[in-house]
């Protein structure tokens, strides 16, 4: 839909103020050169007049509405400084037919001032926005399992990182390697550079974008096999979704709720559910955060190596063997846990058979030799203590076979004329 004329935006604006309209139209009809400022300034009182409406009376018709997890109904909408901005500041970067996800799924015009970010609708209203001054972090990552080259740039601002109770959502959107429409500055490169480049010179932090030095998925990208990946596949609940691994932050998305999990929210982390393809990996936050516990599940083991590296790196304390977590795992784990060995590294090693602390070996410290395996007899034991020994041998024997055997044990006894055979 086109932006509407300049006569009809000046009926709009001023259609609660007759007389003032006929003069306005009266000054345009004699002086025809400002007639483009009274069109701008038109623009800006409607825009004035929605954001007003919407944070009275709610969102418009179609605005999508959020649920936090007391299950009221959280509202986006526009307000009215932020419309001012958008309005009245001179527009560094204006891209059209931008695929926005959260908050709502919808193409908009994507605008950028020095003040402000918004998304604009159809006759040039605001639907929503951030503050510049609002932004703590940006990511711009590959959109995983596409064909064609896609990148997702997450916005968030303080309470929309989806780990607290706060009911802010954070802004997604996706663009192509393509070259932006509408003859936006920065032509000749791609759309996600373009954006990259005024972001960067607005915002208080710069956008973050993934690295192989940071972390690199294990596992092949089957989608652009000559290309890195820098995903991890892993479930929210029932909720299929990516995790990625970047600078200062861990991020799992694309559905809602968007998390982004800073370094400086993060209290520990953890793995669980381990089998011999997959695993958990549990992040608790800070108190600050709410101090909650977030599983993500079905991790392919392969990605394993990488994560554990990351999460070493950056000091994120692995707090598999905490002392609420024992529990849940097997003594033969546990004892395989020592050191700084994780409890998935534990888990790989069993499922491989690895036993490092059973071993018989005459090299070990702890060795023992069996006295059945000496050739040497003490000639001072008595006739009792060799009946003594025969006693702990069949009763041995027999604990052996019964753990072996199980109810397949015949009732059978062994004599000492079988012993004294053997």
């Amino acid at each position: 839909m086109s932006a509407p004329s300049s006569a009809s935006a000046l009926e709009e604006a001023f259609s609660d103020a007759p007389l003032l309209r006929q003069e306005i139209l009266k000054h345009v009809s004699n002086n025809p050169q400002s007639l483009d400022l009274l069109h701008q300034i038109s623009r800006y009182i409607i825009n004035i007049k929605q954001a007003s409406i919407d944070d009275r009376d709610g969102p418009a018709v179609k605005r999508r509405k959020l649920e936090n997890n007391a299950g009221s109904q959280i509202e986006v909408v526009s307000k009215s400084t932020l419309v001012a901005e958008l309005s009245s500041q001179p527009t560094l970067l204006r891209v059209p037919d931008i695929s926005f996800s959260i908050p709502q799924r919808k193409k908009f015009t994507l605008v950028l001032t020095a003040a402000a970010l918004g998304a604009f609708g159809p006759n040039d209203t605001v639907e929503f926005g951030v503050h510049v001054n609002e932004v703590d972090y940006v990511a711009c990552v590959p959109v995983p399992e596409k064909a064609a080259r896609q990148w997702n740039f997450a916005i968030f601002v303080k309470n929309s990182h989806g780990i607290s109770d706060a009911p802010t959502d954070p802004l997604l959107f996706t663009v192509t390697d393509t070259p932006p429409k509408g003859g936006a500055p920065g032509e000749g490169t791609d759309t996600r550079q373009t954006i990259t480049a005024t972001l960067n010179r607005i915002l208080p932090i710069n956008v973050t974008e993934p690295s192989p030095e940071v972390f690199r998925s294990l596992a092949a990208n089957s989608y652009r096999k000559n290309e890195d990946s820098y995903h991890v596949k892993s479930h929210l609940g029932t909720k299929e979704g990516f995790l990625f691994f970047l600078e200062n932050a861990i991020i799992w998305g694309f559905k809602k709720p968007l998390f982004c999990f800073a370094f400086d929210s993060i209290e520990s982390s953890s793995y669980s559910s381990i089998t011999q393809r997959t695993f958990s990996l549990t992040i608790k936050t800070t108190a600050e955060f709410g101090g909650k516990e977030i599983e993500f599940s079905m991790i392919d083991q392969v990605e394993h190596p990488a994560i554990d590296d990351f999460l070493r790196k950056n000091q994120l304390k692995d707090a598999s063997m905490a002392e609420a977590r024992r529990a849940k795992i097997p003594s033969s784990l546990i004892k395989e846990n020592t050191g700084a060995k994780s409890e998935l590294q534990a888990a790989e090693n069993e499922i491989a058979g690895v036993d490092q602390n059973d071993s018989d070996d005459e090299d070990d410290d702890d060795y023992e030799e069996n006295s059945e395996g000496s050739d040497h007899t003490d000639a001072s034991d008595s006739d009792d203590s060799d009946a003594g020994s025969n006693i702990n041998r069949r009763t041995a024997s027999r604990n052996l076979a019964e753990e072996e055997l199980g109810s397949e044990l015949e009732d059978v006894d062994i004599t000492d004329d079988e012993e004294s055979r053997d």
